[in-house]
């Protein structure tokens, strides 16, 4: 009976051996973690990353630029003598953010005047420009330069319509947008117009000039 004793003895400890392993690894009892050895492989260990997955907000003057513009200026047409002619002007703008420093758009303008004959002309442009904010702050408010490239003409209606050839034309104004809200702004802008009307060969071209003031409406679509 002695000898079955100390065989008894060394069956529980190999028994109680994985119990402790098991206790090792596991929650103590009062809801802590025990120490991970060191040896344990860096992939297996766990980590916090609180920036994973969060969607950083965009920029105030980023996304989907639309706009809409009525004022007025002083127009200058070389066919029609050396004086000016008080306009009324609407400019529609169609375009995109990319940060708050540059946004690019299609400006579509037409300025329109009555002539010393009683005949209403309009001269249009449709140009391409970029624009960047000389001075600002984050929540969209701030002054803004623009400027461009693209085509124009003019129309006329003399009882009856006619239109001159195309030529280039060259724009740019100088704006101030003030938010309303965070995709609202009013922004008046001084602006700037020029273009070409080609006249058939052997006569020098003539050209179209404006500048003036407008009011645009300005919506920045996140």
């Amino acid at each position: 009976m002695s000898t079955c004793k100390p065989g008894y003895a060394a069956l529980a400890l190999l028994a109680a051996l994985p119990f402790s392993a098991r206790a090792g690894e596991g929650p103590a009892l009062d809801g802590s973690l025990t120490d991970r050895p060191e040896s344990e492989p860096v992939l297996m260990r766990p980590r916090y990353s609180p920036e994973y997955g969060r969607r950083s907000e965009p920029d105030a003057r980023q996304g989907l630029l639309l706009s809409f513009g009525l004022g007025g200026g002083s127009l200058y047409l070389s066919n029609e003598g050396p004086g000016r002619l008080g306009a009324a002007d609407l400019d529609f703008r169609l375009g995109y953010g990319f940060s708050d420093r540059f946004q690019m758009f299609m400006d579509f303008n037409t300025d329109v005047a009555g002539n010393q004959f009683g005949n209403s002309v309009a001269s249009w442009t449709w140009t391409l420009r970029g624009q960047t904010v000389l001075a600002g702050d984050r929540a969209g408010n701030g002054l803004n330069l623009n400027f461009g490239g693209g085509f124009g003409g003019l129309t006329y209606d003399r009882g009856y319509r006619s239109s001159s050839p195309i030529g280039f034309a060259l724009a740019g104004g100088v704006s101030y947008d003030a938010r309303l809200t965070p995709w609202f702004a009013l922004s008046p802008e001084f602006f700037v117009t020029w273009h070409q009307v080609p006249n058939v060969p052997g006569f020098p071209d003539d050209v179209s000039s404006i500048y003036g003031v407008r009011l645009n409406l300005l919506w920045y679509l996140h």
